[in-house]
């Protein structure tokens, strides 16, 4: 399985809109607070409420169907609880710089 870092993974999730308007939809595999494993084959990320998101870590999670129309409420989950984000694992360290690569 392939790997993201969670800054990689952030940076996508800050992408709401394609350019042509459309939302754009991701994959997520998350531990709820109370410890069950959630899977959203299609969701939509959003505000988790009134609350400073930076600043509590937390995302908000909306699933929807394959148009991008939701379905469901809106879920917020804490970065570091995501595991898998668009069928990629999500690794919390930095990736060995190989050779040739530049800091």
């Amino acid at each position: 399985m392939e790997e993201i870092t969670q800054k990689e993974m952030l940076a996508l999730m800050d992408v709401r809109t394609h350019p042509d308007g459309r939302p754009v939809v991701h994959s997520f595999k998350f531990v709820m607070q109370d410890g069950r494993l959630r899977f959203f084959p299609q969701a939509l990320v959003c505000g988790a409420g009134r609350m400073d998101n930076k600043a509590y870590r937390v995302r908000g999670l909306q699933p929807c169907d394959c148009k991008g129309w939701p379905e469901d409420h809106v879920h917020p989950v804490r970065i570091n609880n995501i595991i898998e984000f668009d069928g990629q694992r999500v690794v919390y360290t930095l990736k060995p710089i190989g050779d040739g690569d530049s800091v």
